[in-house]
């Protein structure tokens, strides 16, 4: 089977396709492109797996319609870079696209690693961090009788003495919302419903019993530019609507001057955790949920653009 990385000028604005050729064959000449990849513009063959950057505005829309109702979503991933000025949120919702890049955001790195993912089936966390010279590297297993109160601080010291001061509660904030959501859904089998109307939750206990076979699975890396955050467990109920739906209604679109679920009581926490840098989840529905998050180990207190990549397996 072939792979193409795909920028077709109609689809994909001048700015967009600029960047992307500067990074790509940046990473040609290191010899960091995949082999089995190979770049194609302004031409696709649908039968071949492909990926797909586009940018959303009044001239594209059209043409992009008609393109996904073509596609095999099994074999094409779509990437929609984005800017502040642009309403990408119907149209990603309306086609179960859930991979939305700002461009500010993409850089070299970032497009190595989205190339890397899409030729797996799964979007992994090593896929952005690659060759490079790891500072800390441990997995984790979340299991038996845990107690909630200071969780984050308590299992992961080891990792948390290792950055810097100025981030760890960043990161600890970040961490346990990710970890708190695991449990939720995989461990304790709360219901989107019952979360968002604020029925249950695991802020209702103080220790929880985890049964092995729905242990929570996570795993924190760092390099000196880097650190990941990669959880999984054993649910699979998150889906990727719910994931646009949730954050769509905790973020300002154009015309609007306030989220339109600002009294809600789920998404706040993912939304922002997509601007605090690569959100990426991978679900197979009825059996798994990896949700991770890929941030800068610098202190950076000002507010940035979304980055999402989601893909159901």
């Amino acid at each position: 089977m072939k792979y193409f990385c795909n920028i077709i000028s109609k689809f994909c604005s001048s700015d967009v396709k600029k960047k992307i050729l500067h990074f790509y064959e940046k990473l040609e000449k290191q010899g960091l492109i995949p082999d089995i990849l190979n770049l194609r513009l302004d031409n696709y063959e649908l039968k071949s797996n492909n990926l797909f950057f586009i940018t959303l505005n009044k001239n594209t829309e059209f043409h992009l319609q008609d393109l996904v109702n073509k596609m095999n979503c099994k074999t094409t991933r779509v990437i929609i870079i984005t800017n502040e000025e642009e309403n990408f949120f119907d149209f990603a919702i309306e086609y179960n696209i859930c991979n939305i890049i700002h461009i500010k955001k993409l850089n070299e790195n970032l497009l190595l690693g989205i190339l890397n993912c899409f030729l797996k089936e799964n979007l992994s966390l090593e896929s952005f961090f690659g060759n490079r010279k790891k500072i800390f590297d441990k997995h984790y297993c979340l299991s038996g009788n845990i107690s909630m109160f200071k969780l984050i601080e308590n299992t992961f010291a080891d990792f948390i003495e290792k950055i810097q001061s100025e981030i760890r509660n960043t990161f600890i904030i970040n961490c346990h919302e990710l970890v708190t959501n695991a449990i939720a859904y995989g461990v304790l089998g709360i219901t989107a419903y019952a979360r968002d109307k604020k029925e249950l939750d695991t802020t209702h206990y103080t220790k929880i019993n985890i049964p092995r076979n729905k242990e929570v699975k996570v795993r924190l890396l760092m390099n000196e530019d880097l650190y990941g955050i990669y959880v999984r467990d054993s649910s699979g109920l998150l889906t990727i609507q719910r994931i646009l739906e949730r954050i769509r209604r905790q973020s300002i679109e154009a015309g609007e001057t306030i989220p339109q679920g600002i009294e809600d009581y789920t998404g706040r926490g993912l939304a922002i955790l997509s601007h605090l840098g690569i959100l990426i989840f991978s679900i197979k529905p009825g059996e798994f949920t990896e949700v991770s998050l890929i941030s800068n180990i610098e202190a950076n207190f000002e507010e940035s653009p979304i980055s999402i990549l989601a893909a159901e397996i």
